[in-house]
């Protein structure tokens, strides 16, 4: 019972300083400001706010995460973010490229040691969670950072674990996978489970992934096409008519997740050049200029936060 309570209070003080923008976790991430479409150059959000001076390092410079307990350890999703972000710096400040390039190669050698023989990393073991290992955010984030390592650097070994990823993305969970293919729809899983959880902010991520992959691999342009789609259909599934929702299990989105959606799918107009994700970004813009909605959205995760159980706890 006091370990469940502990958690709690572990949750509350990370959920306040995501609130207040003071953790890495959900630092705010607007529309990337080096990408552009047709081509692989910055990501399509905005992750350089990942790269600080607060960011732990093991002795080799990888970023760690501090679970609940303090124990260190290397999360794979936070590793690629981290990258990401110094691939865009490297980009906006020439004059620095050198040292944020020394960092994004630590991060893909971390990777390239990290990705198991079948293309996947375990994203969630590290962080102690005993219901998930793999994760499609994670595939794609990794594959995201290794093709920006390989187009830095040359090196193929970045390209090949990169198309790997991407290809265990498209193994279906009953297997083992990230993805869900149902009736011709295609559904990407930061969270595999039955019934289908679909995180929309961590398909979008996976979605970024897939793009990248088509833009090395022309075999990868056809499931993007399928899964970019199948999240146009469904985004009214996300919509709570005054906020938007972070899972189909109608979990509230944190106002930084509510950010995040909106970013995502601007990006996600861009590369797809569906309107349908411009005109839900527009209709989530207005939800958050309502203060009435943004107080009745926080007060609605504040309650979810105290009554779910969480399955691992990043505190830093």
């Amino acid at each position: 019972m006091m370990g469940q309570i502990a958690q709690k209070m572990t949750m509350l003080k990370r959920w306040g300083k995501m609130l207040t923008g003071k953790t890495a976790v959900a630092v705010e991430q607007g529309l990337g400001r080096a990408y552009e479409t047709g081509r692989l150059s910055g990501y399509y959000n905005d992750l350089t706010g990942k790269v600080t001076e607060s960011t732990l390092h093991d002795e080799g410079g990888v970023p760690v995460s501090v679970i609940a307990g303090g124990a260190r350890v290397h999360f794979p999703i936070a590793i690629f973010q981290y990258g990401l972000g110094c691939y865009d710096l490297a980009i906006l400040k020439k004059g620095e490229a050198k040292h944020f390039l020394s960092s994004l190669r630590v991060c893909s050698e971390w990777a390239l040691g990290a990705q198991r023989e079948d293309g996947s990393w375990d994203a969630f073991g590290p962080i102690g969670s005993e219901r998930y290992t793999v994760s499609s955010m994670a595939q794609g984030e990794g594959c995201s950072m290794l093709l920006r390592a390989h187009a830095a650097f040359g090196d193929e070994r970045y390209r090949a674990a990169a198309l790997k990823a991407a290809e265990f993305m498209l193994v279906d969970v009953d297997d083992g996978g990230v993805s869900s293919h149902d009736e011709g729809e295609l559904f990407l899983e930061e969270y595999p489970q039955r019934p289908r959880r679909s995180v929309m902010n961590g398909w979008v991520f996976s979605l970024f992934g897939l793009y990248d992959a088509s833009l090395a691999d022309s075999r990868f342009a056809v499931p993007f096409e399928q899964s970019a789609e199948t999240l146009a259909r469904h985004l009214d599934d996300y919509d709570a008519g005054y906020w938007s929702y972070y899972d189909l299990e109608h979990r509230i989105a944190s106002p930084a997740y509510h950010h995040l959606h909106i970013a995502q799918l601007r990006a996600m107009a861009d590369l797809s050049g569906d309107a349908r994700f411009s005109a839900k970004a527009e209709a989530y813009e207005r939800y958050q200029e309502s203060p009435a909605n943004c107080r009745k959205a926080i007060a609605r995760k504040a309650l979810q936060k105290l009554t779910e159980k969480s399955d691992a706890v990043i505190v830093q």
